[in-house]
């Protein structure tokens, strides 16, 4: 096995300790053991239990870069730029279905990883949305009295707290993979179709 390979291993079964319990409750020879190797490993690769921490928060969060950096790249006018992003936080949740524990856990119990992970990446998605909302308004596709700033941080909440409730919605609604694109797209519309100008013609 490689330097790469045990770095990778150590990171995905670090992955669901942590998710589940927890970064103060889980121990250095827990993780080893979950991942099958050498306790002193852990500390060769990533210094700490802190820094395998931190190297799983990076895991996890970066793919919003990309999906920013993708987006970025196209000509899609502010309500398809909305959209696109939808359907990217969908994706990065399901290739990371404990992302929003994680996000959860350093809103509520934060460590050190809050400053200088999250907030780094989570601080990239407003700016973006900032501006899509920010032009919508002004060629007047968006409701003129839009506060872009308010507008992003709404639009977040809604698609965010569906992943936080989905323990309870699976009481009274089929939640899948599938229920979770549908959701967040219809969320979307229905959002986006509140703040529109009704006098836009595209």
């Amino acid at each position: 096995m490689t330097e790469k390979d045990t770095q990778a291993k150590l990171i995905e079964s670090a992955t669901s300790l942590f998710a589940q319990r927890g970064y103060a409750a889980v121990s250095i020879r827990e993780l080893a053991d979950a991942a099958q190797v050498n306790s002193a490993l852990i500390s060769y690769h990533f210094g700490s239990k802190e820094g395998l921490y931190l190297a799983v928060l990076e895991n996890q969060f970066r793919p919003i870069t990309g999906l920013l950096q993708q987006a970025a790249q196209t000509t899609m006018s502010p309500e398809e730029r909305i959209v696109y992003y939808a359907k990217g936080v969908y994706d990065i949740h399901k290739s990371r279905p404990f992302l929003i524990r994680f996000l959860h856990s350093e809103l509520t119990n934060p460590t050190t990883g809050l400053d200088s992970v999250v907030k780094r990446y989570i601080g990239q998605i407003y700016p973006f949305l900032y501006q899509a909302f920010a032009e919508g308004v002004a060629s007047r596709q968006f409701n003129a009295a839009l506060n872009p700033g308010y507008a992003v941080l709404s639009l977040v909440g809604i698609m965010n707290f569906y992943f936080i409730a989905k323990p309870i919605a699976r009481e009274f609604l089929t939640v899948d993979n599938e229920h979770d694109k549908n959701y967040l797209l219809q969320a979307v519309q229905i959002y986006l179709h509140g703040i529109k100008d009704n006098n836009y013609n595209s």
